[in-house]
């Protein structure tokens, strides 16, 4: 393997996409989108959320099919039936929600869906090839084969899934916000697995909101707005205000003027208030008609500090006041002083995804809909 990509300039697109359009009823998703890939670069898609990512990376891993428009893989022209389609042409989509099954061993779930097989019976040898492969690349070599999926740490999931792309030799792979659940340390590591597809010559779409972390895995970037390609170019040519503003269609200080405020009374103050691991001693008030914000890594105890003051977490030291008096330390209870929250973890905490909109939307205050008790 060298020690960097050639040169794309030189080389033929691995793919393109030309005058994409893709319509749901009366809503454009997108419109005269293209873009295009070289082997060894990885291109930043970006966009507000609704810019139409999501709908043009689901046409080209084969989940939609566009209404118009014309996409080559290889030079050939590519028109997946579906996503099992996709990855067999080589086109491989790492999801933001991970599609690990849990009860299932590393090497079960790397050869998932990409089973080697010769009239039916899996061709055991050359799987073993592949798997060794991909353990080599991705730093799982020393971690049994046998080993339950579901031990192994959100960031080893993650590479399985990389390693998915791997054992199915794909040409393209596509990163969905593939960094929202890592700690620093797993980050630098996933940057070092996408130098090394890179360096073996994949092309790579990479989709983020983080400018910081584009600018270190990413050559070019494509914007999208509005389901239109509203800008494309190099990274290392074009600033991130110039990129914000492609983004957004206006200035940032427009977007966020300064205005004059008068900071209202103290709603919640938390006094130095500790978790079981963290946080540690923190204090913090919030006004009315204020937005504080908590910043940090992962690891560093944002979340566990938002899931102690909606009591979600036991306390292990301090306090948190609402309009200056204790309450009780209950999620019901912080619902009936007035306080919500929104969980980062959507899929298993944010929604019941059995129930309807209605049921999701009443179900923590179903007293006003209650007859009769």
């Amino acid at each position: 393997m060298s020690t960097s990509p050639p040169p794309t300039s030189v080389q033929a697109p691995s793919l393109q996409m030309q005058g994409i359009c893709k319509q749901f009823g009366s809503t454009r998703a997108l419109h005269d989108v293209s873009l295009e890939v070289h082997p060894g670069q990885v291109l930043a898609l970006i966009g507000e959320n609704g810019a139409g990512k999501s709908t043009l990376m689901k046409i080209l891993s084969g989940s939609l099919t566009p209404d118009a428009g014309t996409i080559t893989l290889a030079g050939e022209p590519y028109h997946p039936a579906n996503p099992h389609a996709a990855r067999m042409l080589g086109v491989s989509m790492i999801y933001q929600e991970l599609t690990i099954a849990p009860d299932l061993s590393l090497e079960d779930n790397l050869l998932l869906g990409t089973e080697s097989s010769h009239w039916g019976i899996l061709n055991r040898k050359e799987q073993g090839k592949r798997i060794a492969k991909a353990q080599e690349l991705l730093g799982l070599k020393d971690i049994p084969r046998d080993y339950p999926a579901r031990l192994l740490s959100p960031a080893q999931q993650q590479l399985i899934e990389i390693g998915r792309t791997l054992v199915n030799d794909s040409r393209v792979v596509i990163f969905d916000e593939p960094t929202s659940s890592l700690t620093f340390e797993d980050l630098e590591h996933l940057f070092h697995v996408i130098g090394l597809l890179r360096e073996a010559g994949l092309a790579i779409v990479y989709i983020s909101h983080f400018l910081e972390e584009i600018r270190q895995v990413c050559q070019e970037f494509v914007v999208l707005r509005d389901g239109l390609r509203v800008g494309a170019g190099s990274l290392e040519k074009t600033t991130d205000p110039e990129i914000v503003q492609m983004m957004i269609g206006r200035e940032l200080t427009e977007l966020f003027p300064t205005v004059p405020r008068t900071p209202g009374e103290v709603i919640v103050k938390a006094k130095e208030v500790s978790g079981v691991q963290s946080p540690h001693a923190v204090s913090l008030e919030l006004r009315r008609g204020e937005i504080v914000g908590i910043a940090g890594l992962i690891g560093a105890g944002r979340t566990e500090l938002a899931r102690c003051l909606f009591g979600l977490d036991e306390l292990h030291g301090g306090e948190i006041l609402i309009h200056d008096r204790p309450t009780p330390h209950s999620p019901t209870d912080r619902i009936r002083a007035g306080m919500g929250m929104v969980s980062e973890d959507r899929k298993t905490e944010g929604l019941a995804q059995n129930l309807s909109i209605t049921e999701n939307m009443t179900l923590s205050h179903l007293v006003p809909y209650q007859r009769w008790g």
